[in-house]
């Protein structure tokens, strides 16, 4: 039926050209509207039944994948109505597409180039819609750590991610395009290979910090914001994690820049982490003779008298030695704000020494015992 309906349309216009153009335009215009058709099925159908739920990660996903299958669809029926012209879709009758290549010596030759082109197109559209779907896979993820514990790990881990994997997909793009174009790409891969490794050997250094930078992306010793400690001198507030180098921000206000490599070597202690309660220790010695009952009572009360003393945490006070000059006490106080630890040690220095010298307590001077011998 479908075949002799064409036949006599082709005879009715007595141009096969024409003919087949007519036919590869109602092609396109059908796939047209079966992509407009799933598009609207996806937004009145799959949309509501994702917006339900609380995240927006899948709502982001459909319209992604939506918008690549509408997209896909239509450039499909490009791709179909090319194939008419080489008579390996029979919509029509087979002499149709040898007299059209004997009337049209360069029609092959155009038919080829918009293959290409559409294969092109296609890829293009694949791979960006992959890149946007690893997009929201790590925005979401990020957006989901950034709310529990950990802190703004998406200004340093995930921008990287993001970059890397945009270098990945157009290389591959690259590589899938060049071997349908049938251009072989082993020489330029030697090449690349031999100037990497080039590249590699002259900057050893910062290729060691690069990796070193990942690494501690991923392990995750620290966090942007954190208060560290780094080897036994350096302690400071982390305000970047870059690829090559750490940014830490010092008690001076100055910006500490140190290479990625030596964080890893380093010795870390993370005062903020994995809470922000840090201990505050006090040592004080008393003469000999002392109550040691009413010395403890008096470091208690000079602990609890504090705001910034942890009500979670209680005090503790601890006789530590029979020093040669003084009986020695330390005082375990937490807090909850690291960041109030110098100053919570400050305070309750100056307490400590008022109430004792309220209470008549002695700090001694040291003191030694000499026997003169006749």
């Amino acid at each position: 039926m479908l075949t002799t309906v064409l036949k006599e349309f082709r005879d009715f216009l007595q141009n096969d050209l024409f003919y087949v153009l007519i036919i590869a335009c109602c092609i396109v215009v059908g796939m047209y509207f079966l992509a407009a058709l799933l598009k609207l099925i996806t937004k009145k159908v799959v949309l509501p039944f994702t917006k339900k739920t609380e995240s927006k990660f899948d709502d982001e996903i459909v319209e992604v994948i939506s918008s690549a299958v509408y997209r896909l669809v239509f450039l499909s029926g490009f791709y179909f109505s090319t194939k008419l012209f080489h008579g390996n879709f029979q919509l029509y009758h087979s002499k149709v597409g040898a007299t059209l290549l004997a009337s049209y010596p360069h029609l092959d030759e155009i038919v080829l180039v918009a293959e290409y082109i559409i294969f092109v197109i296609f890829i293009l559209i694949l791979l960006s819609s992959l890149f946007k779907v690893i997009t929201i896979v790590f925005d979401w993820y990020a957006e989901k750590i950034n709310a529990s514990e950990n802190k703004d790990l998406s200004g340093s881990l995930f921008p990287l991610l993001k970059k890397i994997s945009k270098i990945l997909i157009a290389a591959l793009a690259v590589v899938v395009i060049l071997s349908k174009f049938k251009i072989d790409i082993s020489g330029f891969i030697v090449s690349l290979g031999v100037g990497s490794l080039a590249i590699a050997l002259a900057a050893q250094e910062t290729i060691s910090n690069m990796i070193s930078g990942f690494i501690v992306m991923v392990d995750r010793p620290f966090r942007i914001g954190d208060r560290i400690k780094i080897g036994t001198d350096l302690v400071g507030d982390v305000l970047e994690i870059g690829i090559r180098s750490t940014k830490i921000l010092d008690f001076d206000r100055n910006i500490i820049i140190v290479p990625n490599n030596d964080v890893v070597k380093s010795r870390i202690i993370n005062l903020s982490y994995p809470s922000n309660v840090t201990r505050v220790l006090i040592e004080v010695g008393v003469a000999y003779g002392s109550d040691v009952d009413k010395v403890k009572s008096i470091l208690m009360d000079a602990a609890f008298s504090h705001e910034k003393t942890s009500k979670e945490f209680p005090p503790e006070v601890a006789f530590i030695r029979f020093g040669e000059s003084s009986i020695d006490f330390r005082l375990d106080v937490k807090t909850d704000i690291y960041r109030d630890a110098f100053m919570l040690g400050s305070d309750l220095r100056e307490i400590i020494y008022k109430k004792f010298n309220e209470n008549n307590v002695e700090i001694p001077f040291p003191q030694r015992v000499v026997y003169v011998k006749n």
